[in-house]
Parts: C-alpha cells; structure tokens; sequence
C-alpha cells in the first residue's frame, strides 16, 4: 500500500511540471469568412484611397463630371478619400453608356473596368451605364424572392443560389455559410460594386490552429483570394490550414456591431422605401441581423451613430 501511494505522489510531481497542452483555436466558416473580409476590406482602401481614387478622378475630369453627394455608405466614411472615390464612382454608375467612346482609350477607364467587372464582386448587371454594378447571389435571391425579404428567406435563397453557380464572389462565398452575420458582413464591404489581445494564461506554446473550413467554402475562396491577389498584385493568403492562423488573427467578430448595408428597395411605393440589415448584439448575446425598412438610406456611419446614442 506504501508503495502504491509513493508512486501515486510520484505521478503527481511529474504532472506539476509537465509543460501546458497548446491552446486550441478553431477556424470554422465564420471565423474563416470574417478573417477574409477584414483582410479584403483592409487592402482594398489602400488601392481605393490610392490608384482607384487617380483613376476615377482622370474619368470624371475626362468627362467633366463631379462627384455626388449622396449617402456615403460601407466603409467608404472613414477617410475624406475613400469617401471621394465613393462619390465619384456612384457618379461614374450613373453616366449613360453611349458616353463610353469619350473615355474608353483611356488608361485609368480601363482599369475601372477591369476592377469593377472581377468575379470577385459578381457579373456586371445589364445595365445601360459606363460602371454597371454587379450581380451576386444575394442580389438574385432578392429579385427571385420580392416581396418576401426576410433574414430566413434570403439567407436559404441565396444559398442555394451561391452553391447551384460557380460564383465565387465574397458575397456568394459567404453565402455558402448559411450565416447571416457573415453575409451582411461581406455585403457591406463591397457595397460600392454590388448591384442594389486580451490577457491570458501563460502558454509555453504556440496555439493550435484547426482548419475546420467546409471544402467547397475552402475552394471558392481559393478563385477569390488568386483573382484578387492578381487584380492588385496583393498577397492574401491561400484559404488552407497552412495559413489559419492569418485568418484566425483576422477575424475580429466585435469590429462588426454597427455594419448596416442598403441591400434593396421598393420603387412602387411613393416615397421609396429602402431594406436594410443590420449587425447588431444584445448584452451578453451573440451577434445577430436586424432588418428593417425605411423611406431613408442608412449608412454604417448612421446606424453606428444610433447604437452609441449620439
């Protein structure tokens, strides 16, 4: 019995000093789908703010064109740059196609073109307009299912909408998810293109990374991060578990409360009334989607506003 006790504390004393399991972080869809937002939406003001913005400025001098002064919505409000380059390419959506011969030899034309028209927004909408605005899954959804816009019907039709294609926009990957807190997300930060560390325990190791990513997920967003890296001469990683932890690191869920995107309306009303979605959270509660109608836009900046109470 003595011996068996020794033993016992034997056990104990190697167990004191056994160095610490690695934390286990876990990359599911969202945290996957958020990562690549945040890492698309951050490169993506860098060229807007830069090379887009000189591009869209020689077209609208080109065409003696001024920017508008509309609701300046998705990100585009947090820089007097970003919020020109909006301004003029909502312009730029508006100028009839017949206008194309007065800039269509132009350099920075042409790389609007090629931006605005990348699968990674969608296919450009029939529309009679120098910078048609793309169609995604969740623009289809919306035509195929008016006037029945809910979260539940929109989040199902654009699903399988997103997986019956081989769209492999940002919107139609997140809409593989069936989540939709990512599809709002993802919607709002191409809504110019789109038609309508705290303190912890120690650890002596790097955290484990699981890649718990849906495959079919995983290979939409391999033609998204290639088109987008080829688009911009970018470096997004590729979307396998060799790069989870960039994704990981990415997401960051809270940066989400307060993102409203105009995704439709209804023109056969007077005035015009305008659905919106919304990420909102409750106290101690999960992210979640409000919708509602008004005869206004709401912006990010406007609906953040809201929500501080200012």
């Amino acid at each position: 019995m003595l011996i068996k006790n020794t033993d016992l504390l034997c056990q104990q004393s190697l167990n004191l000093y056994r160095e610490p399991m690695p934390e286990q972080r876990m990359v599911t869809n969202r945290v996957f789908l958020l990562g690549l937002d945040e890492l698309y939406r951050q490169a993506m003001k860098r060229h807007e703010s830069a090379e887009l913005l000189q591009c869209a400025e020689e077209v609208a001098s080109v065409l003696s064109l001024v920017p508008g002064n509309g609701p300046v919505e998705g990100y585009y409000s947090e820089s007097p740059e970003l919020t020109r380059y909006f301004q003029l390419v909502r312009t730029l959506q508006t100028v009839p196609q017949e206008r194309k011969v007065e800039v269509s030899g132009v350099k920075s034309f042409q790389r609007l073109q090629q931006v605005t028209q990348s699968p990674i927004f969608g296919t450009p909408a029939n529309q009679p307009y120098l910078l048609p605005a793309s169609k995604d899954a969740l623009s289809i959804a919306m035509k195929q299912t008016f006037p029945a816009w809910t979260i539940a019907n929109l989040t199902a039709e654009t699903f399988h909408i997103a997986i019956d294609s081989d769209d492999y926009s940002l919107v139609a990957i997140a809409a593989l998810s069936k989540d939709p807190v990512v599809l709002a997300a993802c919607r709002e930060s191409v809504v110019l293109y789109a038609f309508a560390v705290a303190g912890s325990a120690y650890i002596s190791e790097e955290p484990e990374y699981l890649w718990q990513v849906d495959p079919l997920i995983a290979q939409r967003a391999t033609k998204f991060v290639r088109t987008f890296n080829q688009l911009f001469n970018e470096s997004l990683p590729e979307p396998t578990s060799k790069h989870a932890r960039e994704y990981f690191v990415a997401c960051r869920e809270w940066k989400l409360v307060g993102r409203c995107v105009r995704i439709g309306f209804d023109d056969s009303s007077k005035p015009i009334r305008h659905y919106h979605w919304a990420i909102t959270q409750g106290t101690d509660q999960p992210l979640m989607i409000e919708e509602f109608w008004d005869n206004e836009l709401w912006t990010t900046q406007r609906y953040q506003t809201k929500l501080n109470g200012s």
